[in-house]
């Protein structure tokens, strides 16, 4: 092989290599996009709540996201006995969701939370699995699992245990603000009853006299 052919052969390697990377360059910019672009949807154990442990279903990605359906691995249950699983959007799924929203369900309070899930020995906690599609159609598959016996320990139970004391305190309080104006509008009712009464009386005086 000359050197004038040997050039050839090397220039065109080198053009080959070259397109390749812009190629996969390429491919790596769209994938990275794509993902940046993609919906992820979760179901997460909100403690935020002054009183309640919620539920709820979260799309924490850039996309919408579709025809979502969801898969528990226990009922997420209340000491009531209502299964929160139950409710229409997680047995049925929900046909879209739009980036960064949510939808929230209240559990139980956190202290139920802890004992109904000890009783059933779900101290792994539970796992939820969800699957949806974004809008090209794409599927995806995202699992999740929310234990919150993970916060024992951390104080968090002993401080909703005192919020549960104030609400309580509270309760009361509103019970016996409602019984106190009860009895001050039938003692005002009473009252007024009573100066119909003497009025009608007076007159009926008057008008006798």
């Amino acid at each position: 092989m000359d050197i004038a052919t040997a050039a050839q052969v090397l220039s065109s390697l080198a053009t080959l290599v070259v397109a390749t990377g812009i190629l996969y360059q390429g491919r790596e910019a769209r994938k990275a996009r794509d993902d940046q672009d993609r919906p992820q949807i979760i179901v997460d154990a909100d403690y935020t709540g002054r009183f309640t442990t919620n539920i709820v279903v979260r799309n924490i990605g850039n996309g919408i996201a579709r025809n979502i359906t969801f898969e528990f691995s226990a009922p997420l249950e209340s000491t009531s006995g209502q299964d929160i699983t139950e409710l229409p959007y997680l047995k049925h799924g929900i046909n879209f969701m739009a980036p960064h929203t949510d939808i929230a369900a209240v559990w139980d309070s956190y202290q139920n939370v802890v004992q109904n899930l000890r009783d059933k020995g779900l101290t792994e906690g539970i796992t939820i699995t969800s699957r949806y599609e974004d809008r090209q159609g794409e599927y995806y598959e995202t699992e999740w699992t929310i234990n919150p016996l993970l916060l024992e320990g951390s104080g968090y139970s002993e401080y909703k245990g005192f919020e549960d004391q104030v609400q309580a305190l509270e309760d009361q309080a509103r019970a016996l603000e409602r019984i106190a104006e009860e009895i001050r509008e039938a003692t005002g009712q009473q009252r007024q009853d009573g100066r119909e009464a003497e009025e009608t009386a007076r007159g009926r005086d008057a008008a006798g006299g």
